[in-house]
């Protein structure tokens, strides 16, 4: 039997899992906790040699030929598929060969890497070889001497090489096979990447003994003193104990007595996601000839269930939390420490406070991070068989006995490892592999390791064998039913929802609001957190690939891009929603009599507000501030809310709107934690004043022209269309408007498509017109134009009217309206959009407007979008989703401005009332026939949409389809846009 399809071995020679910690010889080192300084650190990443081989038997058996061919090279870590061998894949569920477990294809890509190096161990040493990761079968030989092998891929392998090494020359081989048993078991919805993909290292055992160490602590009865448990295993030496905090040592901890020490330590930090307070445990050993010290970081923390919730240290916690793969758009699965750390940074920039590592276990230094900033994590084992969904046996291998020591390895080997990590509140056995007895076992091997943490499977539904409920995508009304079973259920979170994939995810408030209201939900995990990507450079500009771009069949297309920030690692719209959905420090204003109060929560677990100051400013419309403040705020309590008087504050000639914008701000660091935005007076309405001017009307052929000294306007006669206006012989609108029911799709449309194209086709308008007349009034001239305006072969449509008011200097009012037309049964349930487009000059590039703000929103997208004048560039509205899509929608625009950016001259729009409007350099058509960002055909004009509505967003590429408050109906419509030309201004500083 190929080992590498052999179910009842999971490795040979491998060594047994241990905690994450390194020897140093010096206690400064230690408490300095450098990888370099471990005891006989030795990095072996690099290049290497190599030689790719279709399949595991055409590898050489004699080990100087096969040394001898390798004849290329190759970085490590890496994926070989990122450096041209093998096949680019990307599939969410499908296997990319037959299911026939435990066998593989015979064709198994196999990539051997060769390394030499020097390295010397004295007597009593041992040299450990470890592999962070590898995918997903692999051998290793040394000096020609078989060493072992591995599967998982995502999990630690460690071996020992001490018999077969030498000084220098050292000949290392490591025969990497694509396909094994294992991959039934790595089903993950990502890329299919090989090779040797996290880093590579040896270090010494400078007494010989590969021990383990794993802390516990213990809350006492009110949680003020806790209990330090110790253990270390596998040694026969002796071993002082003590606690450091902030690099001092603060006491020595008891002695061990049979491997075990039990110290009491009163009153110590505890740790939380919010207060991230580490201790570090300096293990001295006495070995045979030498001292050395092993720190281990950890904190005072407990998990336990309390009247059906998760608590940290006796406190109920809310998970605000993202699912996170490990990935990059060059490099695939190999992520560098600067990458994760700047992933942990932003997601506590961004009001995240739990992440799941989806679907696998992380390198070692993720959790380190989360512990260091405070990251509350479920920590996932490397399983999942989604693609046995399918054959409708999807238990086939999870209630398989056969397989159970393959499915606890797993689990085993990821608790090992990461057991002292206080971030890690949650074992994961894994994702989407149905259920069975192999689980049973999973949960029982992790307990016997660790009884002090909870356990999480999704697949789970009885919750048989997890100590939480857990669903994903789960809609609002089953969500909300949850909420109110909550007598005697056990807590529940939503492990994935939110599918961040394109322009979305819309109603994260709504379901925020539904798990805030009810104990028993503690929370979810949006999915995901980084696009997954591939970066392809052609034609001189960056572009990303995704699923079928490598001419991979099957494919999920670009199912993997769903993150909540983009490949170049820029926050997404969404990323800015998460944050003000997420927002620890709710604000309301009230309003008694004539007095004005804000109320105050603070919704943090563990926190009070007292590090907060809040920045209170009233503003104009245009962003110029007429009076603020600064105020240090109180220590209020979590979960308590304070009321507060604040100053009233008026503007007397009413011209424009005042707001109240409140910052809240971290004191010591400035960093902005949330923000609102209050109307606090409303600008008196006032009437648009018109000059009255006298027109030239022409009428030739299909042609009306109606003009003066200053403006020009031509009307097809037979289609009723504006195809040209100007002004003082610059050409403003280039044609419209034309009326849309439609919107490139979003993702979150895809299963909308097919009713919207091929039932109702929406993308389908065709006008007939009903009517066309023109008057001149006593101010100017009045244009009349009356449609139908349907869809192809459908029995409802629009009766619309036109009315194009011309007045003096340029001023054109225009008046809309829509009435539907029902004459039969089936209608659409939800429209894309009704709009009006118009195309104008494209010299007009510069566009700025007061409404909804600075960031694309929409009616279930808007939480973190403010009332203000903004100004861009029409290139910049554009936001670059990698799959192209509807995009760069501003609701509530009151007014706007198009201005050319070489001359002082441009066009005032004003709306009443405020409409959603989008300007791009390219057509709709042009946005859906582009598959790519670099694909985007501009147009030779600017488009122009004012929307009466938009749908919402929703989340149904994988969760819920748009609330219904959110879905645009069939229904009439008013509008009035009054288009004024205006001389170039200077740009106020965006707010």
């Amino acid at each position: 039997m190929k080992p590498w399809e052999n179910i009842h071995a999971v490795a040979d020679n491998r060594l047994q899992p241990v905690a994450a910690f390194n020897r140093y010889q010096t206690l400064q080192d230690a408490l300095d906790m450098e990888e370099e300084a471990t005891i006989g650190f030795q990095s072996l990443n690099g290049l290497w040699q190599f030689r790719y081989f279709h399949t595991p038997e055409e590898v050489p058996q004699n080990f100087i030929e096969l040394w001898k061919s390798l004849n290329e090279q190759i970085e490590v870590p890496s994926c070989w598929q990122l450096k041209g061998y093998d096949q680019m894949h990307y599939t969410d569920v499908l296997y990319p060969f037959p299911i026939n477990p435990p066998f593989v294809p015979t064709e198994n890509p196999t990539g051997v890497y060769g390394y030499e190096f020097d390295y010397e161990v004295n007597k009593g040493e041992r040299a450990i070889l470890q592999f962070e990761g590898v995918s997903a079968y692999f051998e290793v030989y040394l000096n020609g001497e078989y060493i072992g092998f591995s599967k998982g891929s995502r999990l630690e392998s460690r071996f020992d090489i001490s018999e077969y090494l030498k000084p220098n020359g050292n000949q290392l081989i490591v025969k990497v096979v694509k396909w094994s048993d294992g991959t039934y078991l790595e089903d993950q919805d990502m890329w299919w990447l090989s090779g040797i993909f996290r880093p590579v290292r040896l270090y010494k055992l400078i007494d010989g003994e590969d021990l383990d160490i794993q802390i516990d602590t213990q809350p006492q009865e009110g949680y003020e003193d806790f209990q330090l448990s110790v253990q270390i295993k596998h040694t026969k030496s002796n071993a002082r104990l003590y606690l450091y905090e902030n690099g001092k040592r603060i006491r020595e901890v008891n002695p061990l007595i049979d491997g075990k020490s039990l110290t009491t330590i009163l009153a110590p930090k505890r740790w939380t996601a919010e207060t991230p307070h580490l201790y570090t445990l300096i293990c001295e050993i006495e070995g045979k000839d030498d001292f050395y010290f092993i720190p281990v970081k950890f904190g005072f923390r407990e998990v336990r269930i309390i009247q059906n919730q998760i608590c940290i240290n006796g406190v109920p916690i809310f998970l605000n939390g993202v699912n996170r793969h490990d990935f990059n758009p060059k490099n695939g699965l190999v992520v560098s420490r600067e990458q994760m750390k700047s992933d942990v940074e932003m997601m506590k920039t961004f009001n995240i406070n739990a992440v799941r590592t989806a679907h696998y276990p992380n390198q070692s230094y993720f959790y380190e991070l989360c512990d260091e900033y405070g990251l509350y994590v479920i920590d996932e084992a490397d399983l999942e068989c989604h693609g046995f969904e399918n054959t409708g046996v999807y238990d086939w291998i999870s209630d398989n006995q056969l397989w159970e020591k393959q499915y606890v390895d797993r689990g085993v080997r990821m608790v090992e490892r990461d057991k002292n990590h206080p971030s890690i509140i949650m074992w994961s056995l894994g994702n989407e592999s149905s259920s069975g007895q192999n689980f049973t076992a999973m949960y029982g091997a992790i307990k016997q390791i660790d009884s002090s943490r909870l356990i999480h499977y999704e697949g789970d539904k009885q919750a048989a064998y997890s100590d939480v409920y857990t669903t994903m995508y789960t809609n609002y009304e089953k969500l909300e039913q949850l909420g109110k079973l909550s007598e005697g259920r056990k807590p529940h979170i939503l492990c994935e929802y939110g599918h961040a994939m394109g322009n979305g995810p819309g109603g994260l408030e709504e379901y925020q609001r539904i798990m805030r209201k009810y104990s028993r939900l503690q929370g979810g995990f949006i999915w995901e957190w980084y696009d997954q990507a591939i970066e392809i450079e052609r034609d001189g500009e960056t572009t990303y690939f995704y699923g079928g771009d490598f001419k991979d069949t099957p494919n999920n297309s670009n199912f993997c891009v769903d993150g909540l920030i983009h490949p170049d690692r820029s926050p997404s719209t969404a990323l800015y929603e998460v944050k003000k959905v997420f927002e620890p420090i709710k604000t309301e204003l009230i309003q008694e009599n004539k007095q004005l109060k804000l109320s105050i929560q603070n919704l943090y677990d563990f926190i009070d507000l007292s590090t907060i100051q809040l920045e209170l400013c009233y503003l104009n419309e245009e962003g110029g501030c007429l009076f603020s403040k600064m105020k240090n705020l109180p220590a209020i309590l979590p979960g308590e809310i304070r009321q507060f008087p604040i100053e009233t504050f008026s503007v007397q000639d009413g011209t424009q709107d005042i707001y109240l914008r409140l910052r809240f701000k971290q004191q010591e660091t400035g960093h902005l934690v949330t923000e609102n935005q209050f109307l606090i007076q409303k600008k008196k309405s006032t009437e648009p004043h018109f000059e009255s001017a006298k027109f030239k009307v022409e009428q030739e052929h299909m042609k009306l022209t109606i003009q003066n000294e200053s403006s020009k306007a031509v009307f097809n006669q037979v289609t009723g269309l504006l195809e040209t206006y100007a002004y003082q012989g610059e050409v403003f609108i280039q044609q419209g408007p034309r009326m849309t029911l439609w919107r490139a799709p979003i993702d979150n449309d895809m299963y909308q498509l097919k009713e919207w194209q091929e039932t109702f086709f929406l993308n389908k308008l065709s006008e007939q017109l009903r009517g066309f007349d023109y008057q001149e009034t006593a101010d100017g001239i009045t244009v009349s134009v009356r449609k139908y305006v349907g869809a192809l072969n459908q029995g409802w449509g629009y009766e619309v009217e036109l009315t194009y008011n011309f007045f003096g200097k340029g001023m054109l009012n225009l008046f809309i309206e829509g009435k539907p037309k029902i004459n039969c049964v089936e209608i659409p349930k939800m429209l894309p959009r009704i709009g009006f487009e118009f195309q104008v000059n494209q010299q007009l590039s510069e566009f700025s407007w007061y409404g909804l703000g600075p960031r694309e929103n929409y009616s279930d997208s808007k939480a973190s979008a403010f009332m203000g004048t903004y100004h861009s560039t029409v290139e910049n509205l554009h936001v670059p989703y990698v799959f192209p899509q509807e995009n760069g929608a501003h609701m509530n625009v009151e007014y706007a401005a198009l201005q050319d950016g070489k001359k002082e001259s441009g066009w005032k729009l004003s709306m009443n009332p405020p409409r959603m409007l989008t300007i791009h350099d390219y057509t709709k058509e042009a946005l859906e026939k582009a598959m790519h960002s670099d694909e985007i055909e501009k147009s030779p004009f600017n488009v122009l949409t004012i929307d009466i509505a938009q749908s919402g967003l929703g989340s149904n590429s994988c969760g819920p389809e748009q609330q219904e408050a959110h879905r645009l109906k069939i229904q009439p419509f008013v509008t009035e846009i009054n288009f004024e030309p205006m001389k170039r201004e200077e740009k106020q500083d965006e707010h």
